[in-house]
């Protein structure tokens, strides 16, 4: 796709925004443009408004396969918004408009490109707004569609609750287990599934456990406590039942697990998981435990990659329900290839029946490295066919049976530009994803791929140190420069140069 952007804008912005139109679109700089090509005309300049006020003239142009639309606005400055902010919003516009004459099509998440729509409707009910008004500009000045406006103000009441109790001294610490039996068709995150990497776990569990015990030193300096524990991967319960225990065990000397708001421990991969298990894990004080089918349909389940059936994720649920860890976790994803509105909708209400406390409802996504793009297959799709009823399906089913939303994100090239939704059973919320997704204080990461996310008291400056991306950079590196001396004066610094954020 070509861009031609005149103005001051982010270009980044813009090729989000086009990636809402044109999912899966790539951007190259010097490609010839013919009548056929997509691109976009993005115009934007400071001008004075027919009502005399201050404020920015934006205008986009859409071409496509021999079709063209354009749009244009003016946007005055309102003390409600920073200059920049009034400019993303009137370009933002253009580009809804533009795409609607186009491809007769309106994005649900309207000129929302960020992961946390949430976030934005919290900083609305920040700013004074009650609930009703933030879902009022959500919807007016957004252009979100109003069920979802009313989703992401829900869910950012709801984690309201829990930001008026997280103190300054409170963080979180992520494990990374970067370690699958097999990866997913769909799959992007950083998984090691072959014979010969999987040897890499004794190596990599051994550095993993030097830099917990350094990491937990670090915390302490700098006088965090931590209250909740995420083990992610990858499938965490890759691990054997050894490996497992080393893990949990080396922990369990650093913090008395009893201590924990949460201890989650992901076994998204039903073939993983057995009562040995699942038995070492409520030993050492796992309190959450995620088991994701994806869909209830053995068919779909062998076309993306996973090795388990139906049955065998009924198994491991029962195996989880007898260990007696006191949170099940399930995930499903709608708009999965080849899966039907009615199939998803069986998933959904075998899923309900079980009553996990639990449910999370993702949109099927897939990012550039997913091995499913190179077997040809045509998995971007605009508006989504099925997968939009799927969603609304699984939103209203949950909700009638008492689950509430407390989580929400959204990704890059997502089937229909949809959501990512947690729902629980009042009282069952995952805190680890509400902490760690609207950046309510620290978390610390260990692990390959694992991100550190250091987060002043008032919440106003972040600052991220970056794990080496893959097991063998990972365990190649230097110890001392991982979670070790350098980060550890990286994290006093950031704390010492905020200090004044602590009271």
């Amino acid at each position: 796709m070509i861009l031609h952007i005149d103005g001051s804008i982010n270009q980044y912005y813009i090729q989000t925004l086009c990636m809402m139109l044109f999912p899966g679109v790539k951007f190259a700089e010097g490609e010839a443009e013919t009548e056929a090509s997509t691109s976009a005309y993005v115009t934007l300049q400071p001008v004075t408004t027919i009502s005399g006020d201050e404020g920015v003239f934006a205008s986009v142009i859409l071409s496509h396969e021999g079709a063209r639309a354009q749009a244009d606005t003016e946007m005055a400055y309102s003390p409600m918004y920073t200059h920049e902010k009034t400019a993303k919003i009137a370009v933002g516009k253009c580009f809804f408009d533009a795409g609607e004459k186009l491809f007769s099509y309106r994005p649900v998440w309207g000129i929302l490109t960020g992961v946390r729509p949430a976030k934005l409707a919290s900083d609305y009910l920040k700013k004074g707004l009650t609930p009703e008004q933030t879902r009022a500009v959500l919807h007016e000045e957004m252009l979100v569609n109003p069920k979802k406006a009313a989703l992401a103000t829900d869910v950012a009441v709801f984690e309201k609750q829990l930001s008026d109790t997280v103190t300054p001294d409170t963080c979180s610490l992520y494990i990374s287990i970067p370690f699958c039996p097999t990866r997913c068709a769909y799959c992007s995150f950083v998984s090691y599934t072959t014979p010969k990497l999987l040897s890499l776990i004794p190596d990599y569990l051994r550095k993993l456990c030097d830099d917990i015990d350094r990491t937990f030193r670090i915390i302490r300096e700098s006088g965090k406590r931590v209250v909740t524990v995420y083990i992610g991967g990858g499938t965490p319960t890759t691990l054997n039942e050894t490996q497992l225990e080393i893990l949990l065990s080396k922990i369990a000397e650093n913090i008395d697990p009893s201590a924990l708001w949460e201890f989650t421990l992901e076994a998204g991969r039903p073939d993983t998981i057995t009562p040995g298990k699942f038995a070492i894990a409520k030993k050492y004080g796992v309190t959450r435990v995620s088991i994701n089918p994806q869909t209830l349909n053995d068919e779909i389940l062998a076309s993306i990659g996973r090795r388990h059936t139906v049955a065998d994720f009924m198994h491991a649920y029962e195996i989880a329900r007898e260990s007696g860890i006191p949170h099940i976790n399930t995930d499903l994803i709608a708009g999965l290839p080849e899966e039907s509105f009615i199939s998803f909708s069986k998933s959904v209400d075998e899923i309900i029946k079980l009553r996990p406390d639990n449910i999370t409802v993702h949109t099927f996504c897939v990012k550039k490295a997913a091995s499913i793009l190179r077997e040809g297959t045509d998995v971007y799709s605009r508006t989504g066919g099925e997968t939009g009823k799927s969603v609304e399906y699984s939103h209203v089913s949950v909700a009638n049976a008492g689950y509430l939303p407390y989580y929400l994100y959204r990704q890059k090239n997502t089937v229909g530009n949809f959501e990512n939704v947690g729902f629980c059973l009042p009282g069952a919320e995952g805190l680890y994803n509400i902490l760690m997704m609207e950046e309510l204080h620290s978390v610390f990461a260990v692990g390959a791929s694992a991100v550190t996310k250091l987060v002043s008291a008032d919440r106003s400056y972040i600052e991220r140190i970056f794990s080496p991306k893959y097991p063998y950079e990972y365990l190649e590196k230097d110890a001392k420069t991982t979670a070790g001396k350098e980060a550890a004066e990286q994290i006093h610094l950031f704390f010492d140069k905020y200090h004044h954020t602590q009271s």
